[in-house]
């Protein structure tokens, strides 16, 4: 807990001064923020350094997990990303860490709607399990492939619900043993959806309120998180229980980055041991270097 509370209050002291927010994932006038839970819909030069969350698999034992993304654009609609993972387990006064699977994607803008603020992309993903920490990563290598959309409601002619927005994300895990070789190494689904309340969106389309800075850039949300095996419940190994989280809180986004946290709620005994804490401090490199290392590789950006 206290790496994430130092975290939020080194970013809180910057907020007053940052300048106006700007991201990546725009459909017309939506911005879709970066959540925690599951990814959103966008392509972009970005990086998480790093999403951090702090969460109890049993009683006895507290996890802190950082997650590490750099994903660079192709073309304005095609990105490639690498990342990994390190994880501290704590148990007993004991602690133990290590790295966890590396990972390369590919993340395609298959749709994009600016009228109906709407967005979708693909996704495919390998995993390399043996290229981190024994007894941290998963041991085995997989394939995942994904489905993103972004839906904002500003084409709804009712103000009170044009600042929402809906994300959704679906995954398909293939791990090469194959669907049956056990606990740890099975066929799974995962995903999860985002609501959104965009304050950023409301003061510039509905009505300024003329809000302070701290404010006036702050997106709360709520998001559902899951996991589950594939196939049918008899054939599920013990170790890949069906587990549902759901996260609260809030993305503040500034014109080169954005900072969220969330609180952390396991809905089912499968889950997690008491509430958690997650949080995120991302980059866009595509606002903070637009002619270098935010530009796509070939042709230009949206």
């Amino acid at each position: 807990m206290t790496l994430v509370k130092n975290l939020a209050l080194g970013v809180s002291a910057l907020v007053l001064a940052a300048p106006a927010a700007h991201a990546h994932a725009v459909a017309g006038a939506r911005v879709f923020v970066n959540t925690l839970l599951i990814d959103d819909p966008g392509v972009g030069d970005e990086a998480s350094l790093p999403v951090v969350s702090v969460t109890q698999p049993d009683a006895k034992t507290t996890q802190t997990e950082l997650d590490f993304e750099y994903d660079k654009t192709i073309f304005s609609n095609l990105a490639a990303g690498v990342g990994t993972n390190w994880d501290l387990l704590k148990a007993h006064g004991v602690s133990k860490g290590g790295l966890g699977n590396l990972f390369v994607n590919l993340k395609y803008r298959w749709a994009l709607v600016p009228a109906h603020e709407f967005m979708s992309s693909v996704a495919v993903e390998r995993d390399f399990g043996r290229a981190g920490t024994a007894g941290f990563d998963d041991g085995y290598n997989s394939t995942m492939v994904s489905a993103y959309f972004g839906k904002g409601m500003g084409d709804i002619p009712w103000n009170p619900i044009r600042p929402f927005a809906l994300t959704g994300e679906f995954d398909y895990t293939i791990p090469d043993a194959g669907p049956n070789s056990g606990a740890g190494s099975i066929t799974t689904y995962s995903g999860g959806l985002t609501l959104q309340y965009s304050i950023p969106y409301l003061e510039s389309q509905i009505k300024d309120y003329n809000l302070p800075v701290v404010l006036a850039n702050l997106t709360p949300l709520v998001e559902l998180g899951w996991s589950s095996a594939a196939g049918a419940t008899a054939n599920r190994p013990s170790g890949s229980p069906t587990t549902f989280n759901l996260g609260a809180g809030a993305v503040w986004t500034g014109q080169y980055w954005s900072f969220s946290t969330e609180a952390l709620f396991p809905l089912n005994g499968q889950s997690n041991h008491g509430v958690g804490v997650i949080g995120q401090f991302h980059l866009y490199f595509d606002d903070l270097f637009p002619d270098t290392l935010g530009k796509p590789l070939f042709g230009a950006a949206d």
